[in-house]
């Protein structure tokens, strides 16, 4: 047997036997933050709203799913649900995302005074970690799609942040897109309880 064959080989046996367990762990986290994404919520509470960026495309424009996280906060905000939004990216092309999260906003009707941006947000653990060490926030609402939101309500859980969240989902996602999307949520838990296993807090 050759030793690439080998490797598939190992590989695929591999997948077997740990992928059972991811997606248990997967439907235990679905199971543990449902009570927390709600379809709306109390006027007077979470009134700070973090968004996460999901990508910008070669125009410079928000990709779709960031687009209608972006524009579920707007509805929000012109609903005065919310005082204050946290855009959180890291540096993408020539620009930096949360600089355009930024500008969307301010291109709709969100005044300028009411946006936060946060240009180190470059995952979703590290922009819970500096929303509450960096900017001071404690309790908020988190916006994102419905496959993402778990895993952030999780952190913030984790984080001793009082943390609900509200799904962006908005448009229809080609089928392919949300398998993906789904798919590596399962491991990308994984990987946050190992960085939550390292983080010390400050």
């Amino acid at each position: 047997m050759s030793i690439s064959l080998l490797f598939k080989s190992l590989l695929i046996i591999s997948l077997i036997i740990i992928l059972p367990f991811v997606i248990l762990v997967r439907i235990r986290l679905v199971k543990q933050t449902d009570p927390y994404i709600v379809d709306s919520k109390e006027n007077d509470t979470h009134r700070t709203a973090i968004v996460f960026g999901a990508g910008i495309n070669s125009r410079l424009s928000p990709t779709k799913v960031l687009k209608d996280r972006l524009d579920k906060t707007i509805q929000l905000y012109q609903q005065d649900q919310l005082d204050t939004i946290l855009v959180s990216g890291g540096p993408a092309r020539s620009t930096n995302e949360s600089l355009i999260m930024k500008a969307y906003l301010e291109d709709h009707g969100v005044p300028s005074q009411a946006i936060l941006v946060d240009g180190e947000g470059v995952n979703t653990f590290q922009t819970l970690v500096r929303a509450k060490e960096e900017f001071n926030i404690h309790d908020a609402l988190l916006i994102t799609q419905n496959f993402h939101l778990p895993r952030a309500i999780a952190i913030g859980k984790h984080l001793d942040m009082d943390v609900i969240g509200i799904a962006a989902d908005t448009v229809n996602y080609r089928i392919n897109s949300l398998i993906y999307w789904n798919f590596r949520e399962l491991f990308a838990y994984i990987l946050t309880l190992y960085r939550l296993s390292q983080y010390s807090g400050t």
